[in-house]
């Protein structure tokens, strides 16, 4: 009995591609494919444009851009450069033959276009303003602000903020924002740059953002100095003066004894005595207009920084029956301080002030939280605030939990029941009476009738 065995075999064929010129720009990805048949399956090998050959898949370490050699072939270049450029030629081979094919890659870079011309902008004093920058090129543009002034501008700052797509915001405009604003795209194969003119538009005065007649009050320190502010805007340029009391008209700029006027238009009083109380006016004045600033200035003989006469952070709990809770803020201090509260959110709540729950009430500083749930606890601050300096107070709420005096020695003694129970504490703490037990978070002198009760530790 006589077996032929016939074993079939195919030579590999490359399937051609469309071209084998291909052309791409500095930075981009690459793919070369080498799809080949044949029986057995043909094993794919690479030889690079600087002699290296490639056939296990993986990353590939060479001289050249990095690259890849895919399972099925592909050849991989990862962000082209220069030196990527020359021909890669792809061998498909197996036992009954070999194909072979050769690409040829060029490697370019597009430089940089803006797209739109050059213009001019007039914008409203105190407005903002958006200045486009719209490039093209390859690799991508890098776009850069230069400021009238010559200076870079920087991604963000309090004048301005770069945008994605390189648009220039010019958050509020100023006469010092007046200028050419230059626009440069750059990238390795060159720049491009555009020009965008800003202006202002002519406008009356307008004094510390208000607009014709303003009133404000100023308190200042015996022997201190005050600064009363008139910064004024306006275009063209306005004219900037103060009136003293006593008829006295000080330009911007002026400088004489204890009075000096900055060219901002701020009034600076030096030494300030009883005496240079009274109503000083700021005046503004242009061609489109005038504004005027009235400030009642007063002088303290004595100052004091705001003190409480209890100390500055207290605990409380939050009550599970939902009652009102009262925060006392009374602090002293010459002149009288003005209040404020923030809560644990970090919201600023002035006097008078009313949040869904939280009532800050005017003129003695009290914060009253109505029916206080457990999501009210952390820390509530008091500012207490004069000429002198600022004082805080905090509370920090807690939800309800079984009282535990902490000792020194960092033991603890729960209490389980008390009843009928007065008690006073040595330091300072919660006022506990008839059931309602309270943290203790000092030291404690416990007292009930004729006797007292301390802590063993």
């Amino acid at each position: 009995m006589v077996i032929t065995l016939a074993v079939q075999t195919e030579a590999p064929r490359i399937q051609l591609p469309r071209s084998t010129e291909i052309a791409v720009y500095l930075g981009k990805n690459v793919f070369l494919d080498c799809l080949a048949s044949g029986k057995p399956p043909a094993q794919i090998s690479w030889i690079l444009p600087d002699k290296t050959f490639v056939r296990d898949a993986g990353t590939l370490y060479t001289i050249l851009s990095p690259m890849s050699l895919l399972q099925n072939g592909t050849l991989h270049i990862h962000s082209a450069n220069f030196s990527s450029k020359g021909n890669y030629k792809c061998i498909a081979s197996n036992a009954a033959g070999a194909d072979t094919i050769t690409y040829h890659l060029h490697v370019a870079a597009l430089p940089p276009s803006i797209s739109e011309e050059a213009l001019d902008m007039t914008i409203k004093l105190g407005e903002s303003a958006k200045l486009s920058c719209e490039a093209t090129g390859e690799p991508t543009p890098r776009i850069t602000w230069i400021s009238p002034q010559k200076d870079a501008i920087p991604a963000s700052s309090d004048k301005f903020q770069i945008m994605d797509g390189g648009m220039l915001l010019v958050k509020k405009v100023t006469l010092s924002s007046e200028g050419i604003y230059t626009c440069l795209a750059r990238n390795s194969a060159g720049d491009d740059v555009k020009n965008v003119k800003v202006e202002a538009e002519p406008q009356e005065p307008f004094i510390n953002g208000v607009k014709g007649r303003s009133t404000t009050k100023v308190l200042g320190v015996s022997y201190q100095a005050a600064h009363l502010h008139c910064r004024v805007e306006g275009k063209p340029e306005p004219r900037v003066w103060w009136v003293t009391p006593y008829g006295l008209s000080l330009p911007a700029p002026y400088l004489g004894g204890r009075f000096q006027v900055h060219q901002n238009g701020t009034l600076e009083l030096r030494g300030l005595r009883k005496t240079d109380e009274g109503r000083y006016m700021c005046l503004a004045k242009n061609n489109m207009g005038e504004a005027s600033l009235l400030v009642e200035f007063d002088v303290a003989s004595l100052a004091e920084k705001p003190t409480f006469s209890v100390p500055n952070i207290e605990i409380l709990p939050i009550k599970p029956d939902g009652g009102e809770l009262t925060l006392e803020c009374s602090a002293r201090g010459k002149p009288s301080p003005e209040f404020s509260w923030i809560l644990p959110n970090g919201t600023l709540l002035m006097p008078g002030a009313r949040l869904q729950r939280f009532t800050h009430y005017l003129g003695n500083g009290t914060l009253r939280i109505s029916r206080p749930v457990p999501a009210d606890k952390g820390v509530y601050r008091c500012l207490a605030k004069n000429v002198a300096g600022q004082a805080e107070k905090r509370y920090a709420l807690e939800a309800g939990k079984k009282p535990v005096i902490r000792g020194s020695t960092g033991m603890f003694v729960f209490l389980s029941k008390i009843n009928e129970t007065e008690m006073s504490f040595v330091m300072w703490s919660s006022y506990v009476k008839k059931k309602e037990i309270y943290l203790c978070n000092a030291c404690c002198l416990w007292t009930k009738t004729g006797l007292n009760y301390f802590p063993s530790f």
